[in-house]
């Protein structure tokens, strides 16, 4: 009975708006569904890359603020007479960790940068068509003046031509944004947010944080 009340309403509406006008209404909605889908994913992904990049230069920043505060803490003069023996030992090394990690910090600080600008300056436009698509895929019912098909006498022709050219030009160029915006997602991958100026500031800190718990080992000795 259901199947039946379905299929007469189908049948009701088709007879009054025709089955022409419902086809190519239900076609401009399942292709804005679609374009919508597909910016929600993109937009997702570009989240997801833009918050890990981020992170990566909150982290080396937060890496920088400690090491800042233990250079305070070495070149200080309010400490014991045993810890200023200590760092005595420890000064020209230290001074130098001091000038490399100043130095390689700025590099991976600059880096992440740009690359968060290069990824802001390419992909804007192209996310931009991409939020828009939806919205322009559904108003070729009005660009293509759809209800005509509700009516004979009208060019029919005409509007299905429009109607399915519309679709075609907005997915062909759907098409080109995504696979920029693939491309330039790739290029953000973890391996190229680990560039060779942050993995070597990373092992010069590790090195320096060694150095400095050498240091307060011997200060509590």
């Amino acid at each position: 009975m259901e199947i039946e009340r379905v299929r007469g309403e189908n049948l009701r509406i088709w007879g009054q708006s025709g089955p022409l006008y419902e086809s190519t209404k239900q076609l401009i909605a399942s292709q804005s569904t679609n374009a919508a889908r597909i910016w929600n994913n993109t937009q997702q992904a570009i989240y997801k890359r833009t918050e890990r990049l981020q992170e990566a230069k909150d982290t080396v920043d937060e890496h920088q603020r400690k090491v800042s505060a233990r250079l305070e803490i070495f070149f200080g003069s309010q400490y014991s007479a045993e810890w200023r023996a200590c760092s005595k030992k420890y000064e020209l090394q230290v001074a130098h960790f001091n000038r490399e990690l100043v130095d390689k910090y700025s590099i991976c600080r600059n880096s992440l940068d740009h690359i968060m600008g290069h990824f802001q300056q390419e992909i804007v436009q192209e996310v931009e068509f991409l939020r828009r698509a939806s919205l322009e895929i559904a108003e070729l019912s009005k660009t293509c003046r759809t209800w005509q098909l509700k009516q004979s006498g009208f060019n029919h022709a005409g509007v299905l031509f429009c109607t399915v050219a519309g679709i075609g030009r907005i997915n062909q160029r759907m098409t080109g944004c995504l696979e920029l915006c693939d491309d330039i997602l790739l290029e953000m991958s973890m391996e190229d947010l680990d560039t060779p100026s942050c993995l070597f500031y990373h092992q010069l800190k590790m090195e320096f944080d060694e150095v400095f718990a050498q240091i307060e080992l011997c200060a509590v000795n």
